[in-house]
């Protein structure tokens, strides 16, 4: 048997070093084949907040450039927000699943529960409290009219976590929480 060349040692891989890069190759394939159902499912959700976000935004933009009412409501059944002017017509609808199938439905905790409230007016020498009470500032819709909404709070319950964010009435953006 004839001696190899060295410049053919140099240039060449080992048999070895071949089979850990394939291996590698492998256990890369492997998790990222793992992942590919969570990566499918999780491309059917959008999280409520980023959703309604947009919803308000919507909604905004439809009062505003129509200079008429419009209405942002929540519909449970569906998991959907949805705008629309006075006559009910929808202007845009905004869902949380894209395809929202019985295994969905089945767990409570996967469909978001959307309460909105409306901010009261304060009273008192200090403009402390309101005068209503809680149960009197709920809100089945929320009414838009020329760019500009009642001041409101949405609270969100979704996989058995609340949150609440309250909205600025003029620009419909999130108003930082005072922590």
């Amino acid at each position: 048997m004839k001696p190899v060349p060295k410049a053919y040692r140099k240039q060449a891989f080992s048999l070895i070093e071949v089979l850990l890069v394939l291996a590698l190759v492998a256990v890369l394939v492997g998790i990222v084949a793992g992942n590919a159902g969570a990566f499918i499912q999780g491309s059917n959700f959008e999280p409520p907040e980023r959703v309604l976000k947009k919803a308000v935004l919507d909604a905004v933009y439809n009062a505003s450039e129509s200079k008429r009412a419009a209405y942002l409501s929540y519909f449970e059944e569906n998991a959907t927000f949805i705008v629309t002017d006075s006559s009910g017509q929808v202007l845009a609808e905004h869902r949380v699943y894209k395809k929202l199938d019985d295994k969905i439905r089945k767990e409570e905790s996967l469909i978001p529960q959307v309460i909105f409230h409306a901010v009261g007016p304060l009273a008192g020498e200090e403009g402390g409290t309101s005068q209503y009470d809680e149960r009197d500032l709920v809100l089945n819709r929320v009414f838009f009219h020329s760019g500009s909404c009642v001041p409101f709070t949405a609270e969100i319950d979704f996989r058995n976590e609340t949150k609440k964010l309250e909205f600025d009435p003029f620009s419909g953006y999130v108003l930082k929480s005072k922590e």
